[in-house]
């Protein structure tokens, strides 16, 4: 007796292709496409949930210890503001607390990202892999066991982690002045946090590809309008509660399809259903 035939099981549904032209938007397109892609795979949703709960846990008892200490850090960053009149004293640290602030705000999401990274990283792998087999052409790297990259990826992530903190400390500087602190520093922060949260969300994707570390930076680099659309748009969704625990998944899986839209990598159609 022969066996009944197999159907091939059907691919999950590609998102609508977004523009190959486009800037920005279309790389923040990409984070709400990975999103929604994420809700629709079956299967995934608390492996790329659970990582993100643990990272936010440890994240916000770090913003918690910024915020109860942040006076003290504030007068310890102003020395020289202590013999001066009560009025100019107290701007002076109202305003270095509040630059302090927003600066570590920014190092923080990065570190979220990366702390979330570094737990999930076999999760994530898992997520992305999938996405790329169901999509279509999936990358030689693809099937490569987790463990193999994990001690490499972990050391990138705190070199990454390291070339943040050195690039926002000058902001920190700046947003000690008035006005300009207030309103171009906030902008430039999220730029930075933008562009250090799309290397580090790329990662998977890009180092199935061969680019480590260094290949990345040129990478996101040599894309920057729509890596930096697809970053500032992270940053933005990872600084809203709750909505963070679905946008650091979403965002993974956004950072495949951002990948292969800019390597152009064909994407299969959908079988039937």
């Amino acid at each position: 007796m022969t066996d009944p035939p197999r159907w091939p099981a059907a691919p999950i549904q590609p998102p609508p292709p977004a523009p190959r032209a486009g800037g920005p938007v279309a790389g923040a397109t990409d984070v709400l496409r990975g999103i929604g892609l994420f809700l629709r795979t079956p299967g995934v949703r608390l492996l790329g949930i659970l990582p993100v709960v643990l990272a936010a846990l440890l994240v916000l008892v770090l913003l918690g210890l910024l915020v109860v200490y942040l006076d003290e850090l504030a007068d310890a960053l102003t020395p020289f503001a202590d013999r001066w009149e009560e009025g100019s004293r107290t701007l002076v640290r109202v305003g270095a607390g509040l630059a302090l602030l927003l600066g570590s705000t920014a190092v923080l999401v990065v570190s979220f990202t990366v702390i979330a990274q570094i737990i999930g990283q076999p999760f994530y792998e898992r997520i992305s892999d999938r996405v790329e087999h169901q999509l279509g052409a999936p990358p030689a790297g693809a099937d490569a066991p987790w463990w193999r990259s994990f001690p490499r990826a972990s050391l990138e992530s705190a070199l990454l982690l390291a070339l943040t903190l050195a690039c926002t400390a000058p902001l920190f500087v700046l947003g000690l002045f008035p006005v300009l602190g207030q309103t171009v520093v906030p902008v430039a922060q999220a730029l930075v946090a933008g562009f250090f949260l799309a290397v580090e969300l790329l990662a998977i994707p890009l180092e199935r590809r061969g680019l480590h570390l260094a290949g990345r930076l040129r990478f996101v680099w040599r894309h920057r309008a729509q890596t930096l659309g697809f970053g500032v748009t992270a940053f933005l969704l990872f600084l809203v509660p709750l909505m963070n625990v679905l946008a650091m998944p979403g965002a993974v899986v956004g950072a495949t399809l951002l990948v292969r839209r800019l390597s152009g990598d064909q994407v299969a159609r959908p079988g039937p259903r």
